[in-house]
């Protein structure tokens, strides 16, 4: 990839995770579940991180015409574990009229997958290690956050389907 492809790249990367930053917090403002105002608030803070990694290296390309010397971009160990990795036990019990946070989860879901996708081809395309190291560890991120989602959407979306009476009852 030349530095020319490289920075279009970055700068479509800078807009991913800025929308993914954007959708969380406001889906942290609107949620009324506990747990699930502070997992989209985690969820933004990592958008956040992968932001300020990615401009960095951006940056450097613009300025100094190569990748930046260092990745400052953890590997993820944290979060969105269990059986409802994202919502409330009471949650499932309210399913019925969580229109929003169904919503938000397909919405994220999307997002993730259009980012794992983003930094997979950027990846493949990278002949600079550390620009091959910075996609691969933004993937791991983005795919523990697909992962936390889906896990969450399957765990619901029968009983959601159900109650909006868009799958047949049991």
């Amino acid at each position: 990839m030349d530095i020319k492809e490289a920075i279009d790249g970055l700068r479509t990367a800078l807009q991913t995770e800025l929308n993914g930053y954007q959708f969380y917090r406001i889906a942290a403002e609107k949620t009324a579940d506990k747990k699930a105002k502070k997992v989209f608030e985690n969820l933004a803070d990592d958008e956040k991180e992968h932001f300020k990694e990615i401009r960095k290296h951006y940056n450097a390309l613009i300025k100094e015409n190569r990748w930046a010397d260092s990745l400052h971009l953890p590997d993820i160990e944290k979060l969105y574990s269990g059986e409802s990795p994202i919502f409330s036990e009471e949650f499932k019990s309210r399913i019925k009229d969580k229109h929003f946070e169904m919503s938000a989860l397909s919405i994220g879901a999307l997002l993730e997958t259009n980012s794992i996708e983003l930094y997979r081809k950027m990846k493949e395309k990278s002949e600079n290690e550390i620009a091959r190291r910075l996609f691969e560890r933004l993937i791991k991120w983005e795919q523990k956050h697909l992962d936390a989602i889906t896990a969450q959407l399957n765990l619901v979306k029968e009983q959601y389907w159900a109650e909006q009476h868009f799958a047949p009852l049991f």
